[in-house]
This record gives structure tokens, C-alpha cells and sequence, in this order.
């Protein structure tokens, strides 16, 4: 064979080899030198602004306006909060991976002036510490102190103090014929059963002074942990103004006048009380937390449970007073119970109200309690669907638009439907430990973040809730329907409009 011969010949294997090597060197640089050919730019909002970015954008409820721009550039976006960049989402499935699947990566939280180097000195307790082994052992701790075995403890107490709120309201609204707004009172319940379980204590009624020096150490917290008291964080050249201003005196001076001392006392009568209560079971069964650790652990449940549990009894009843038909069938459920029973349900029941549980959930749905939930922070770099997240960003998930995502909830996401959960009525602290696409709502947040009191408020809710329910109709007052399509931002939450309703007896 001659050369041109054994060239034709070889002429196949020459190319065929050559491709593969060539094929070889694209799969190895690609793997290698990872390339933006399928990446996808997180869309950015406009307009921003130079320094300032989109700061002075978001208005008096920052949620809506990023609910808008979600509804206009899709389940992610990117914005600037001055030299910070945030993310936020508002895609279930998309959340989920970015906060669960990718949780080592994405759970830790951004060490702001007041919350974590002033208020949790440093990043103690479980909220706002990053997690480390000493936040595994403080959320160890306190997860194994309000475990439902523990919460069973207290259940007379809690029985005890929804029917106090319900006497209290008809009582008030008696007395009130233009109608009340139950605020303050849904407060004094969510707090006497959060302190009894914590403390061993609760207050007599909302002018009792210990009960008014507690709710306002609270309401000033949450207050003092906006934007307004921490503008050094965004931007750098605000410190010279907070210095001016003394914004860190005023937080120092909230810690040490009023958040400490009055946590701190409670704690001490804690280790006296009769009957159980956290602070002596953590003593009793050898969970060595340190005097730092315990403040900021009782000043978060007792703070974080208070608040967004009032807040979401004060939507329900708003939307109960909008939806007479709901509350007729709410209502023919429990008296059928109590027909069978003589007595109402206990929260183990709970499934012999499907049609109540599912309207209890709706409402978490239809009008969630927080803005963003506690953000996370990444440490990392990931990639998500395509999606680059980089390293150092805080990362939110939108709670307005996400619960009203049609993709997410494809029967009428917009309207308020209390049979949507019919088929769902595991609870939610058992759905969250689950698949995304079987969980029923977002507002405990995340992967290893997620509240670890979700039960307790789960119960308190609903006891709350059926003992409500099982006595009294809601009524517009004086000024008509509450107005369900406002609302106004309360910090970490999303509060109602106040108004105004009647509590009327009804004849079982």
C-alpha cells in the first residue's frame, strides 16, 4: 500500500480521533472553567440610584413594591439596600432550593449594628446567631423545651386563657356598640400563654403595668430594629450622622433600661415559680446556657411569638367578619362536635375540624404576617436554576407575591378560598419538614432556620381560634367591613388596618 493509499486509510481515524480529542478538551475546560453561557442574569429592578440603589424606592410598605417588581421581572430579583445586595424571591420551588437544598450555604445571617452585635450580643441565642456548634446547642435546647410532649403541659393554661379573651371581647364589645379593635386584646392572649409556658406566669388584663412595660419593651424593639436606627449598615456614610443623631445610645439605652431588665426579671421568677416553665426546665435538665444566652433566647420567643401570632388572630378575624358564610360553617362544624362530645375539641382533635383547620390555614395564606421573614445571608456562591447567587448577599423571600404565586397555588391564588386546604390538613410544623410542593404556606421561613415554635403557635392559634368561634359571630362595627386590601407595615410584620367589629353572643 502506498502512502497516498495508507493516507486515505488512516484519513478516517486521523479525524474521528481528533474530534474525540477535541470533544475531550470542551467537556474538561467546561468542567474546568466553568462558563456564563447558560447563565441567566438575575433581573435588577429600575430605576436605582447612584449609592443609595433602591433604597428610597420601596416606600411606606416595601413588601408591595417588591411584590410589583416580582410581578414584572419574575420569581427572582436583585436589588441594592446601599452598599448591600439583596435577593429576593418569591417562587416556593425556587426558595427551596436556594434555602433548603443549598442550606449550608445560605443559612446564616447578615451581622447587622443592632440586631446581632447589640441586641443578641454577638450573635447569641437562635435568631439572629449564625450557625455555628453554639447555636446548635442554644436551638437544641429550646426545641426540646417546647416539644409537643412539653406543650401538652400547658394546655389547660391556654384553655384557660382563650376563654379570659373571648369573655373579655364579647364583655368590651357589649360595653362598645360602634364595635372594637381586638389588637391589644389578641395580644394579652398570644403573651399570657407564650409567658406561661416560658415563665410560669401570665398578666390579668391589658392594663395590668407588668403586661404594658413587656408589650412596649417589644413594640420598641421591633421599632428600633428598622432601617431608620441601622443607616451606617447601607450606607457608610450615614455613621457620622447616627453618631449625631445618637442612634446607638438609643439602642444601647433600650438594651440596658428596659429589654434586660425587664427579660432579666422574668427569668429570675421564672427559677421560683410554681409549676413547670422553660426557664426551669432548661435548668432541670442540664442545658447550660450562659446568663447572655438565656436573655436573648426568652427575649425571642417571647417577642417574636407575641407579635406575629397577635398579628395573624387579627387578620382572621378581619377576614371572619368579611365572610359570614365562613364563619356559619366554621360554626356548624364545632356546635357538631359538641353535640357529639359535650365539649369542645382538644388540639389532638384537631382533624374532626377539617373544615376549620383548612380555613385556619387559608388565612395564614391569604394574608401572611411577615414581609420577608428573617433574611439569610450567603456565604457562597450557588448556582440555582441557572441562576448565580454570589457570595455575601441577603437573600428574602417575598411573603406578599409568594403566596398569591400562581404557579405555585393554580386555584384562584388571588382569592380567599377556606376549603383550599381540604385535603391538606397535616400540620403546618409537619408539612414544613416535608416536600415544598406540600407545604401550605411560608411564614416560619426555612431549612434549619425555620421557627422552632411552630407548634406552640399552632396550638395557641387554633384553641384560640374554636374557642372564638364556638360562642361569638363577627360583625362589622361603626365603620363597616374591615378593609382586608390594606394593610400596614409593622417591621417584621404585615399588620391590618385597625378596625372596627362587634363580638356577638350567639345561641348554640
Amino acid at each position: 500500500m502506498n502512502r497516498v493509499e495508507q493516507g486515505k486509510a488512516l484519513a478516517p481515524v486521523v479525524v474521528g480521533t481528533t474530534a474525540a480529542l477535541y470533544l475531550s478538551y470542551k467537556i474538561l475546560y467546561s468542567l474546568l472553567y466553568k462558563t456564563n453561557t447558560y447563565i441567566k442574569e438575575i433581573p435588577v429592578p429600575s430605576p436605582a440610584y447612584p449609592y443609595v440603589g433602591h433604597m428610597f424606592s420601596l416606600g411606606d410598605m416595601p413588601a408591595e413594591k417588591v411584590s410589583e417588581w416580582h410581578k414584572e421581572l419574575g420569581p427572582i430579583i436583585k436589588f441594592r439596600m446601599g452598599v448591600q445586595t439583596w435577593v429576593s424571591i418569591d417562587s416556593p420551588e425556587l426558595a427551596h432550593k436556594v434555602m433548603v437544598t443549598n442550606g449550608s450555604k445560605t443559612s446564616h445571617r447578615t451581622e447587622n449594628g443592632f440586631l446581632f452585635e447589640m441586641y443578641s450580643f454577638g450573635g447569641k441565642g437562635v435568631v439572629h446567631a449564625q450557625p455555628n456548634a453554639s447555636w446548635k446547642k442554644v436551638r437544641a435546647a429550646v426545641s426540646a423545651a417546647i416539644a409537643p410532649s412539653q406543650i401538652e403541659l400547658y394546655m389547660d393554661s391556654i384553655r384557660h386563657q382563650a376563654k379570659k379573651l373571648v369573655d373579655t371581647l364579647i364583655d368590651t364589645s357589649d360595653k362598645n356598640k360602634g364595635g372594637i379593635f381586638p389588637f391589644k386584646d389578641l395580644q394579652l392572649y398570644v403573651m399570657n400563654t407564650v409567658t406561661s409556658i416560658a415563665f410560669g406566669r401570665t398578666f390579668s388584663t391589658k392594663d395590668d403595668p407588668t403586661f404594658i412595660e413587656v408589650s412596649g419593651t417589644i413594640d420598641e424593639g421591633f421599632k428600633l430594629s428598622g432601617v431608620d436606627y441601622d443607616l451606617a449598615n447601607f450606607l457608610p456614610v450615614f455613621t457620622f450622622f447616627d453618631y449625631f443623631k445618637g442612634a446607638r445610645k438609643i439602642l444601647s439605652r433600650h438594651l440596658t433600661e428596659r429589654r434586660d431588665p425587664v427579660f432579666g426579671n422574668l427569668i429570675k421568677e421564672a427559677h421560683h415559680a410554681d409549676g413547670p416553665n422553660l426557664v426551669k426546665y432548661l435548668k432541670e435538665n442540664g442545658y447550660e446556657l450562659s446568663e447572655k444566652e438565656t436573655l436573648v433566647v426568652f427575649s425571642d420567643l417571647t417577642s417574636a411569638g407575641t407579635d406575629t401570632n397577635s398579628v395573624y388572630l387579627c387578620w382572621t378575624i378581619a377576614i371572619m367578619c368579611n365572610h359570614l358564610e365562613v364563619q356559619l360553617k366554621i360554626a356548624a362544624e364545632i356546635d357538631d362536635f359538641i353535640a357529639r362530645n359535650g365539649r369542645l375539641p382538644l388540639y389532638s382533635e384537631r382533624l374532626e375540624l377539617p373544615f376549620c383547620i383548612s380555613a385556619m390555614k387559608e388565612c395564614m395564606r391569604y394574608k401572611p404576617i411577615t414581609t420577608f421573614g428573617i433574611p439569610h445571608f450567603s456565604i457562597e456562591e450557588i448556582e440555582v436554576d441557572g441562576y448565580i447567587i454570589p457570595k455575601g448577599v441577603t437573600i428574602i423571600s417575598n411573603m406578599m407575591s409568594m403566596h398569591k404565586n400562581s404557579e405555585f397555588y393554580r386555584d384562584r391564588p388571588d382569592e380567599f378560598a377556606p376549603e383550599r386546604f381540604m385535603n391538606a390538613l397535616e400540620t403546618t410544623d409537619a408539612a414544613s419538614k416535608g416536600k415544598v410542593e406540600d407545604r401550605d404556606h411560608f411564614n416560619f421561613g426555612w431549612g434549619r432556620r425555620i421557627c422552632p415554635a411552630i407548634h406552640m403557635a399552632e396550638v395557641e392559634t387554633f384553641i384560640g381560634f374554636v374557642e372564638l368561634m364556638s360562642r361569638c359571630f363577627i360583625e362589622p362595627g361603626e365603620d363597616g367591613m374591615p378593609k382586608i386590601d390594606k394593610a400596614e407595615n409593622g417591621g417584621l410584620t404585615i399588620i391590618p388596618s385597625p378596625y372596627k367589629v362587634k363580638f356577638t353572643k350567639r345561641k348554640n
